[in-house]
């Protein structure tokens, strides 16, 4: 289980996030959802351990993550980060293969452990076609997965991900949050994901957190959590729900 108690994070003078507190449990999906600015980002920074808390602790699996090197976190924790980055002049399988640097020997030497590890990452997302392909060579959506089998190889209990779907088109989108769930299924991970999308929240999370201006609004489970007023107060702007012949809701955005 992760538990964030009661964090704080100031940078460079400016309060990001304060007293931010909430549980996640194995192989569950929490949808961070809120405006520019809210602090989804800093908070996923401060869950991986990259930015230094003001007050609080994060624990995971009974460890406090502050606690822990860059490789112990890494072992526990993967990240997929909002801006799309794939290093020039490696194939689709070697970028996939770097998923597992936390776990390698001095040498750096994949194991025969590693390469089941691999060929199981990229099986899920669909890029093992791809596996001698340059990175740079491949569209944005195919680019996505195979970040996406890199953080899947780094078999990671914890997965943190940053607005992945930005700058996607919707089938793309909907590809990447499908092999996403897919994964939760499978291996019972715990993931953390910022979204724009309510309705993706809505789809894909089994809670939501909504930030406003570094603190928890409301959270909880979606239906409660994406209500007309408090989306619109958080917003502030008008948001409808609409409900289809199946009772199934979309937000709209009315101008």
């Amino acid at each position: 289980m992760l538990s964030v108690e009661h964090v704080s994070l100031r940078l460079n003078g400016a309060q990001i996030l304060e007293d931010v507190s909430f549980t996640l449990h194995k192989g569950k999906i929490l949808g961070l959802i809120g405006p520019n600015g809210a602090g989804k980002t800093s908070l996923l920074r401060a869950i991986n351990g990259s930015v230094q808390l003001e007050h609080g602790k994060i624990v995971f699996k009974k460890q406090v993550i502050s606690n822990l090197s860059a490789q112990e976190r890494a072992r526990l924790i993967a990240t997929v980060s909002q801006n799309r980055t794939i290093p020039a002049g490696f194939p689709v399988r070697q970028i996939v293969s770097m998923g597992r640097t936390p776990y390698l020997n001095w040498f750096g030497k994949i194991t025969p452990k590693d390469n089941r590890i691999i060929d199981n990452a990229m099986q899920q997302t669909n890029v093992k076609k791809l596996a001698n392909t340059l990175a740079e060579e491949l569209s944005g959506g195919e680019q996505q997965r195979v970040i996406l089998a890199r953080a899947f190889a780094q078999n990671s209990a914890l997965l943190l991900l940053d607005e992945p779907t930005t700058h996607l088109d919707i089938h793309y989108q909907m590809e990447f949050l499908d092999l996403l769930l897919e994964h939760v299924k499978e291996k019972k991970t715990s993931v953390i994901i910022a979204l724009h999308d309510l309705n993706q929240a809505l789809r894909f999370c089994d809670e939501i957190l909504l930030l406003s201006q570094g603190r928890i609004f409301a959270s909880g489970k979606p239906k409660n959590v994406l209500t007309e007023k408090k989306l619109s107060e958080v917003y502030q702007y008008p948001i409808r729900i609409r409900h289809s012949e199946n009772e199934s809701p979309a937000f709209i955005y009315p101008k």
